[in-house]
């Protein structure tokens, strides 16, 4: 009986991508989305020039308007003359209508006054930076803490006035003003003038008790 002559095998290797692969390229993939989900979706980059970092913190510090999470602190560095420190913040994304020139930043901590007790919240959360957003027009990524809350809000309908008097200092900043037993405004700041040997109250009085101020309005 003949038998046929052997052949050899020609074998090749077959060119497949292992399932292993998947797993790193996936990964990969879904790192390159959230990086780009959080890039399209951060705010601005702000900075704030405060007296002290007294109550602040790097990656903690929130940013607040009306009780609502709106930003974070990222650094905080000395400035170069060593007088108050700046602040680098990261806000929240459509918070640039509120960066404007005349929005007001401060720092809210647990504060006993005559005018009452403000800030009780941040005993559980911690210290924090309000935002009063302004009314202005013109942006900006850069402003000047206050070193105090405003006594009154941008925005508070009523009317500013400023009062002399030449005798000794009489009242405080954040002392009420009375009519007929109601409180109608509050002493905002307080300032005496060496040349003048005068002390100048700058008041508020709230609407709609502002209609009662007249040219012979006493104080």
């Amino acid at each position: 009986m003949k038998t046929e002559p052997q052949v050899d095998a020609d074998i090749q290797p077959t060119k497949t991508i292992s399932a292993i692969w998947f797993v790193p390229i996936i990964a990969l993939l879904i790192g390159a989305w959230m990086v780009y989900y959080q890039w399209s979706n951060q705010g601005p980059l702000i900075t704030l020039h405060f007296e002290s970092a007294e109550g602040m913190e790097a990656g903690k510090t929130k940013i607040k308007s009306r009780h609502v999470n709106i930003g974070e602190v990222k650094t905080i560095t000395l400035n170069k003359n060593g007088h108050g420190v700046t602040v680098t913040a990261r806000m929240a994304k459509d918070t640039d209508n509120m960066l404007v020139e005349d929005s007001q930043f401060w720092i809210v901590t647990p504060k006993i006054s005559l005018s009452g007790v403000s800030g009780l919240d941040t005993l559980i959360s911690g210290d924090y930076i309000e935002l009063a957003p302004g009314f202005a027009e013109n942006k900006l990524t850069e402003f000047t803490a206050l070193t105090s809350p405003p006594i009154t809000p941008i925005g508070t309908p009523g009317l500013h006035i400023t009062l002399n008097s030449d005798k000794e200092f009489a009242y405080s900043k954040g002392d009420p003003i009375i009519y007929k037993g109601l409180t109608v405004g509050q002493i905002e700041d307080v300032y005496f003038n060496l040349e003048e040997r005068i002390v100048y109250y700058n008041a508020f009085i709230k609407a709609p008790y502002h209609e009662l101020v007249t040219s012979n309005t006493r104080f």
